[in-house]
């Protein structure tokens, strides 16, 4: 009987480096694909994760077989206790400089058990489609917070309430909701939640009193004294609305798609609680 291998295919909006990193580096992995308790890209690596649905869980053991960075990663693909061999294979093409095409191949799926429907081509065809189309692309693909609020307060008073987020707006991100920091550009921007716990570290980029204010954020928590930022950022404009009114324009990514909804939600907050001490100022 002629076997086809199950081929999965999408383009993403996000640069080839992004999306290998999302495939190989297993903090990133645990965020769209499995949790792994270790992956390395190399030839010959062994590991292994658990994964299924509500009903039940199958223990996953494979081997990394070939990789060649930012191009092709192929690794074995089989199940403790079942029979059956088979071959997951991820290339990547760069279509543009900020656009990837990623081709999935998963041969010898007819090995495995057929009687049990978890192990048929199509719970593989589903899986690898709803892993490809959604999950992984909610997570390289990116969008930037735009949000503003008309606030009837004098800009200075505004301005004050913005630079003193502690037990105030900052509470409308959870643990994180204390700042260190003298507002001045080049000093560090440390948010720490009510345990004393860092949460995000930053640094002012651009600082305009009652006009702009830029805070360039590291990718990590506690970066190395010669550290760059990442892309992500925060951005505050106040403009004059007229008839004593100010509108607050914050910028906030870019961020996962996946996280936009959460976060659009806690700035919405924020500006409310801006809005309220202001105004009641």
């Amino acid at each position: 009987m002629e076997t086809k291998p199950l081929i999965v295919e999408h383009t993403y909006d996000a640069p080839i480096q992004k999306v290998w990193a999302a495939l190989t580096e297993k903090d990133q992995m645990k965020e769209w694909y499995f949790e792994l308790a270790a992956f390395k890209a190399e030839k010959g690596f062994n590991f292994q994760f658990t994964g299924g649905d509500d009903k039940v869980q199958y223990l996953h053991e494979c081997e990394v077989l070939a990789v060649d960075p930012l191009r092709t990663l192929s690794y074995s693909w089989a199940y403790p206790g079942y029979p059956g061999y088979s071959v997951l294979t991820w290339e990547l093409f760069s279509e543009t400089e900020n656009q990837t095409r990623l081709r999935l191949t998963h041969e010898g799926l007819e090995s495995f058990p057929q009687e049990n429907k978890n192990f048929r081509v199509e719970s593989f065809t589903e899986g690898w489609n709803y892993i490809l189309h959604e999950s992984l692309t909610a997570f390289v693909e990116t969008e930037t917070i735009k949000q503003s609020v008309s606030i009837h307060a004098k800009p200075e008073v505004i301005w004050d309430v913005l630079l003193h987020p502690a037990d105030q707006w900052g509470v409308a991100f959870g643990g994180g909701s204390f700042v260190k920091t003298d507002w001045k550009e080049g000093s560090d921007v440390i948010w720490t939640d009510t345990s004393g716990d860092i949460g995000a570290y930053g640094v002012v980029k651009t600082h305009r009193p009652m006009e702009y204010l830029q805070v360039d954020m590291y990718d990590v928590i506690d970066p190395a004294p010669d550290a760059q930022t990442g892309d992500y950022s925060e951005k505050y404009k106040l403009t004059h609305d007229g008839n004593e009114r100010y509108a607050l324009h914050i910028e906030s990514g870019p961020l996962s798609k996946k996280h936009i909804r959460e976060h659009s939600a806690m700035w919405n907050e924020a500006l409310n609680i801006i809005k309220d001490l202001s105004e009641k100022r």
